[in-house]
């Protein structure tokens, strides 16, 4: 019989609580076997949702707790004020006692990220953790980090990402032979700064020909890279930036189709492909950063996602749970660092 994965789950984070939450772990248990969830929050909230769906009960077990850290909190506050009672608090404890194998909230990113790091400690010769996501492009996905956590890196910092990255191409990807790239101005060698080049030159000789230097950003949507390395300040810019990107095509499309009887009557012929296309373009089928480098799994939903979004997220989880990917980063930080 195959392993149980237990998810633990912060449920007041985000901005809709366990309306959002629960709805989305019964959409998710659904299609997962082998699963259970700790839910930690107010157990009378979440009762009151939990009772609409009763084959979801056997599947949980709460944790009662009125503590929650606000969406507005400041990580300090998160550490020092509101403290060890919170459900973010509780949910990253139980990954570090191994009573669950992965947390997931949608609250707080720098509360979340301040709790993990001082419950859970970074994996050793891993100097920060990185916030990861996945990038959409006609290949599939690339794994693009940091988008956020260090707003300045060393070198040897992006050494760091890009083995945490390629770690996580081969676990989680599934890619055979990912390619390695770090984000610069330019694919020149001469270009970008010290830093950069510093880290092309190891990465060069850690991973050889897997290795292909720098990218541009149009590269990232492209597929260029398997795996693609920055600075959280230049990957969060490009993350939103792409956006609003996309935003802003869907509704010059629509708009534009919707503008006249001639667009009216293609969007109806062609309604199922713009059905595919708006799948492919929703953000939810993607809602989940991942805290790579950390000694737990701790994923990130949308604070303002729906429950499909984060369905989606417990998925993701669920399947971060089930690779090896803590395991290859050691191996491969005590190989190369």
């Amino acid at each position: 019989m195959e392993k149980i994965t237990k998810i633990s789950i912060d449920m007041m984070g985000g901005d809709f609580g366990p309306e959002v939450t629960v709805k989305g772990l019964n959409h998710a248990f659904k299609k997962l076997e082998n699963v259970q969830a700790n839910l930690f929050g107010n157990e009378n909230d979440i009762n009151s949702v939990l009772k609409k769906y009763p084959s979801l009960i056997p599947k949980v077990r709460i944790h009662h707790t009125e503590t929650f850290v606000p969406m507005d909190a400041k990580p300090t506050d998160a550490v020092r004020r509101i403290g060890k009672e919170s459900s973010m608090w509780l949910s990253i404890d139980s990954c570090a006692k191994k009573e669950s194998d992965v947390v997931l909230s949608a609250g707080n990113t720098g509360a979340l990220m301040a709790l993990s790091k001082i419950i859970l400690r970074t994996i050793d010769n891993i100097e920060r953790p990185a916030i990861t996501a996945l990038w959409p492009n006609p290949n599939g996905d690339s794994v693009v980090l940091d988008l956020g956590a260090n707003i300045d890196v060393s070198s040897n910092q992006l050494v760091q990402f890009g083995i945490m990255g390629y770690a996580y191409a081969i676990c989680v990807l599934k890619k055979e032979n990912p390619k390695i790239a770090i984000l610069n101005i330019g694919h020149e060698d001469t270009k970008g700064s010290n830093d950069l080049q510093e880290a092309s030159e190891r990465l060069s000789l850690i991973f050889k020909n897997n290795f292909i230097g720098f990218v541009e950003g149009d590269d990232l949507s492209k597929g260029t890279s398997d795996v693609i390395i920055t600075d959280g300040f230049t990957g969060n810019v490009a993350l939103k930036t792409a956006e609003g990107i996309a935003q802003l095509m869907a509704y010059y499309t629509f708009n534009t189709l919707k503008s006249s009887l001639a667009g009216k009557l293609g969007m109806f012929i062609a309604q199922n492909s713009f059905r595919s296309l708006k799948n492919k373009i929703d953000p939810r089928g993607n809602n989940g950063g991942f805290f790579l480098g950390l000694n737990g799994l701790v994923v990130k939903s949308h604070g303002g996602t729906d429950f499909i979004g984060f369905a989606s997220a417990i998925e993701f989880s669920i399947n971060l749970a089930r690779s090896e990917i803590s395991e290859k980063i050691r191996d491969l930080i005590g190989d190369n660092i």
